[in-house]
This record gives C-alpha cells, sequence and structure tokens, in this order.
C-alpha cells in the first residue's frame, strides 16, 4: 500500500504495482540474500562443513517463502532449523552462539511474514519454537561439547527473545488494525448499499404518491363522469350510451392496472415486479376493445403456442410493447389500418405492428410537447427482458413496430447483445 502510493504517481494506472506479487518479490530476494550471507558465516565463522551449512540454510531460509503458503508449516519447520544450525559450529570463540546473527534476522523475517499473514496463535508458535529449540541447542551443546559460555548463551537467546518478541508484538498489531480496517471498510459500504436502497424506495414511495395523487384522480374522474353520462343527458342515442360504457370500462381497468403498478413501486420486494398482470395470450381482447372503438385493426398469430414456455415478464413486455405500438398508430395516423403479427420460432417471440399512412395525427398529438416517449417505453420494456426493439417509416409512408424478446434469459438475442457488448 505504501510503495504503491509512493511509486504510483509516476506510474500509468493500468501498471500499478500488485502488492501481493511486490511481497513476493521481496520475500524472495531476501531469502536468497540470507542463504548466501548465512550459508558462508557458517561455514567460514563457525566452521561448520560447507555442505552440512548450506542445507540448513536452504531449508532455513527455504521457511521465508514457505511461510507465505502455508504457515504452519513455516514455523514448524523454521523452530527444527533454529535446533539444529547452532550444532554444526558450536567452537567459534569470539562468535555469538546458540544464535547467529544471520540465522537470527532469517527467524524474525520468518516471524514477521507469519504474523502479517496468518493467525496471531501461529506467529507465536513459531516464536516460542525458535526459543526453545535454540535453548535445546545450548542445553545439547553444553552436555556434548562442554561448552563454558553459559552466560553468553543465555544472554544471546534473551536478546533474540526481546527482538523477536516486539517484532511478533507489532505484527500481530498491524493485522489487527488491517483486519478492523477492512471491517470498517465492509460496513461502510454496507451502510452506503442501504442508503442507496432507502433514496430509491423513498423516489418510488414519492412517484407512487404522485401517481395516485393526479392520474389515479384524473382517472377516477373519467370513469365517474362516463358511467352517470346516460343518466345526465336522458335521451342520448343508444350507440352514444355504449360509447360511454366502454370509456367507463376502459377507466376501471386502468385503475385497476394503476393499483397494480402503485402496489409494485411501494413494495420493495422484487418478485412483485414480475406479477403476471396482462399476459400475451390477452391481446385478443385489447384488439377487440379497439374494434368496438371503431379501429381497423387485425391480428395474426403463427407459430408454437406460447402460453407453457412464455415467462410472465415477457408475456408483459409483449403486452405492453402491442399496446403502445396500437395506441401510438391510432393516434398518430387516424382511420389506418393496423396488423398485428404474432409469431414464435421456438427461441423468441416476433412481434409486428404496422399501420397504413392515415390521415395524419389527432389534434392531440399535434399539440404535444413531448414526443418519442411511447418508443423510449417501447424499447426499455425490450431490453428489460433481453429483448430489441426496431421501428421506422415503411415504404408505404406508413409505420412499423418490430420486437424481438427471447423465450428465455439465455436465447439467441440475448447472445447477440453480449456478443455486441
Amino acid at each position: 500500500m505504501v510503495v504503491n502510493q509512493m511509486f504510483g504517481r509516476f506510474l500509468p494506472s493500468n501498471r500499478r504495482l500488485n502488492p501481493a506479487a511486490l511481497a513476493w518479490v521481496v520475500v524472495v530476494f531476501a531469502a536468497i540474500v540470507m542463504l548466501a550471507v548465512q550459508s558462508s558465516i557458517a561455514a567460514g565463522v563457525y566452521d561448520a562443513p560447507v555442505a552440512l551449512a548450506f542445507g540448513l540454510t536452504v531449508v532455513h531460509a527455504g521457511t521465508m517463502p514457505l511461510s507465505m503458503l502455508r504457515p504452519l508449516f513455516g514455523a514448524i519447520l523454521s523452530s527444527c532449523a533454529c535446533a539444529a544450525l547452532p550444532l554444526i559450529g558450536p567452537h567459534a570463540a569470539d562468535a555469538s552462539w546458540p544464535w547467529m546473527v544471520p540465522v537470527m534476522i532469517t527467524q524474525i523475517a520468518v516471524i514477521l511474514i507469519i504474523g502479517l499473514r496468518a493467525h496471531w496463535g501461529i506467529a507465536l508458535s513459531a516464536l516460542l519454537g525458535s526459543i526453545g529449540g535454540s535453548a535445546l541447542a545450548a542445553v545439547i551443546g553444553h552436555a556434548l561439547f562442554h561448552l563454558e559460555r553459559t552466560d553468553a548463551s543465555i544472554i544471546n537467546i534473551m536478546i533474540y527473545a526481546c527482538i523477536a518478541g516486539g517484532v511478533y508484538v507489532a505484527a500481530v498489531i498491524v493485522q489487527q488494525w488491517q483486519l478492523i480496517r477492512s471491517q470498517l471498510l465492509q460496513e461502510k459500504e454496507n451502510t452506503a448499499e442501504e442508503h442507496s436502497k432507502r433514496v430509491t424506495i423513498e423516489e418510488r414511495a414519492r412517484i407512487a404518491r404522485e401517481l395516485h395523487d393526479i392520474v389515479a384522480h384524473s382517472m377516477s374522474i373519467i370513469n365517474i363522469q362516463s358511467s352517470s353520462a346516460p343518466f345526465r343527458h336522458a335521451g342520448i342515442d343508444a350507440g352514444v350510451a355504449k360509447e360511454f360504457e366502454d370509456i367507463s370500462t376502459s377507466a376501471r381497468a386502468a385503475l385497476t392496472e394503476m393499483r397494480g403498478l402503485l402496489s409494485v413501486l411501494r413494495n420493495d420486494d422484487s418478485a412483485h415486479e414480475l406479477a403476471p398482470q396482462p399476459k400475451l395470450s390477452d391481446v385478443d381482447e385489447l384488439v377487440d376493445k379497439a374494434r368496438q372503438a371503431g379501429v381497423r385493426v387485425t391480428l395474426e398469430r403463427r407459430g408454437e403456442p406460447l402460453d407453457a414456455v412464455l415467462r410472465d415478464s415477457t408475456g408483459l413486455a409483449g403486452y405492453r410493447i402491442i399496446q403502445e405500438a396500437l395506441s401510438n398508430a391510432i393516434r398518430h395516423a387516424r382511420d389506418s389500418d393496423i396488423a398485428i403479427r404474432i409469431r414464435s420460432d421456438g427461441a423468441s417471440v416476433r412481434i409486428l405492428v404496422t399501420n397504413t399512412r392515415g390521415e395524419g395525427p389527432t389534434e392531440a398529438v399535434s399539440t404535444e410537447e413531448h414526443r418519442g416517449q411511447g418508443l423510449v417505453g417501447m424499447r426499455e420494456r425490450a431490453g428489460s427482458v433481453g429483448g430489441e426493439i426496431r421501428s421506422g417509416r415503411t415504404a408505404t409512408g406508413g409505420f412499423e413496430v418490430e420486437a424481438v424478446l427471447p423465450l428465455s434469459l439465455t436465447g439467441p438475442v440475448a447472445d447477440e447483445r453480449r456478443e455486441r457488448a
């Protein structure tokens, strides 16, 4: 972390130092250096056999990278090496014993590595094991070689114990600080996520409130006016009364769908978002209502039946796309011929809604300030289930909307979208 902060400003963002790789480089380099220094001093200063000194120092220095992977094995093997190394050269009169300085540095480095990477108990075992191993070596040395440097050996072991103990405590403190820091960062992320969820829920509640206060109220007024019109205006034609009844029925259906939408917005359970409201099989009823209103619309179905294989979310998206395309055709091309085609090929469902030129848009559409929202909504509906929308003018001056919705999330349309991404 510190090295990255020091050198990161001089490196490109895509070539920053990897802390784990840097740690491995440092440990391996230190192990090679200590192997060279430790083996040469053991053979040159302590008169140890060269082959034996080199073999034991390879084992001891090798516990440094071993402790990076297997801390427990590194602790055990280094403690055994600390007990064996003093016995290969105990006769140096003016040199420290049983702890050679290079052996002491190597073992302290092993304790530091284990203390930073493993549980504090394993690092403590490496510390106590190395102290016990050196003490055992001192006892064996005095018993077998009749060495008279008892006080010097005790002082040497105490010096090592103090230095290694300090390094052990420092390593455990650093490790615990890093653990606490990571926990605090995790809690901070969790708090930010909860805050984001709360903001989203509040925004959804605000939207639901606006829908309830404005749109639902207006639809209720339309329902009441259309239902009471035949009674408030006596003697109206039967056809006009039927029109008012149809308007009232459509208003009540819209209110029912509005209540379902409000329940989704006010409920944070994501399972309700895919609750089956209208389905693709309900398009027939939609077409019948349009025909009753005087719209010339045809519906054609081809391919396999969809009710058993179609997901609820895809069925809802398909229904809404057809509903919006039909509404756009009625509003933007008066007195036009509208054709709806639904085709399934086993992997996806294709929806095509076309209309002729007609007599142009209605007066309400001509005065609209915000246009194109219906096409945006259809694209969002299709994208939510992994599908696609294509729309545009036809060669004869009409308009068409084509939607391709996969029957599953791993369908060909979704795969094609991932490949392009």
